[in-house]
């Protein structure tokens, strides 16, 4: 017998798809989680095949969930239009929830964008997730991500928008503490792994700038670490103002940046209409930013 997916099942699939569990799906759509679970449960069972995989740190979609997913978006913009057609043809304001993954380096940028966009359409809202983990957008947990990798995922649309400039930097109360400070007696902020096998740490490391007495895992406690003198750090040029660069003599490799979402995404007006205001901020910064 054919499946017949009523528009309530498929909003449960969008939902989860948007939030990236039941408990947020739930509180996107003002019902229990249990009834997502249960709801989606019987969805499974009359297809026979399974639409999310469940884990501790949330869930995310099959191929089969994500195929209807895209129908779910479909019926959302029809729905759309015909509200628009029913309301005399005038253009409809946008109005939805975008969801945005990327670390904290591009939090301001990504801030700024938000800002602009929701003063545009005030029937919009913008969810920011600062998370290193790059497979969120293809799961479908996020609609949109700013990377600094480009992991070759056929399924998904890389933007490149330029390069992520990074440099070596001081407060001047440190400097002035210091004066001779050299690579290799500074003390330098330097990040717990994973993010200390980044291509600038490395470099860095490679100079002579590993006496590293703290460590930590956030670039944003790094950045801070810096402001209140407490040592150098290789930082991105874009998160370094009212900083002194020095041992300009090490090079650090640049960092491309890029945009990524799902083809399925864009067709949704409010996402591509955020994708193209955060593209716009994104290029103008790193364009904006000193190369040296």
């Amino acid at each position: 017998m054919a499946l017949q997916a009523n528009w309530d099942d498929l909003r449960l699939l969008l939902a989860v798809s948007r939030r990236g569990s039941f408990l947020q799906a739930g509180q996107l759509l003002g019902v229990a989680a249990s009834t997502v679970s249960r709801r989606l449960s019987q969805l499974e069972a009359a297809l026979g095949e399974p639409l999310v995989e469940r884990g501790v740190e949330g869930c995310w979609l099959t191929s089969r969930g994500q195929s209807l997913v895209a129908v779910a978006l479909a019926a959302e913009a029809g729905l759309r239009r015909q509200t628009t057609v029913e309301g005399g043809g005038a253009q409809a304001a946008l109005s939805g929830t975008v969801l945005i993954s990327a670390g904290e380096g591009f939090a301001t940028c990504i801030l700024e964008a938000a800002n602009r966009f929701t003063a545009l359409h005030p029937g919009c809202s913008v969810e920011l997730q600062i998370t290193t983990d790059f497979h969120k957008i293809v799961r479908g947990v996020a609609d949109i991500a700013v990377r600094t990798a480009h992991l070759g995922e056929p399924s998904l649309i890389y933007r490149a928008l330029g390069t992520l400039a990074y440099g070596v930097f001081a407060d001047a109360g440190y400097l002035q503490r210091f004066p001779a400070m050299t690579p290799a007696t500074t003390a330098c902020i330097a990040l717990l792994p994973p993010l200390d096998l980044l291509p600038q740490m490395r470099a860095a490391k490679a100079a002579g700038l590993d006496h590293a007495p703290i460590r930590v895992n956030s670039f944003a406690v790094q950045l801070e670490s810096v402001r209140r003198g407490m040592g150098v750090a290789v930082l991105p040029r874009i998160l370094a103002e009212g900083l002194s660069e020095v041992f300009q003599e090490i090079e650090l490799p640049p960092m491309e940046v890029y945009l990524v979402t799902r083809p399925q995404a864009l067709k949704q007006a409010h996402i591509h209409a955020f994708f193209t205001q955060l593209e716009q901020v994104l290029r103008a910064t790193l364009q904006d930013t000193p190369t040296e």
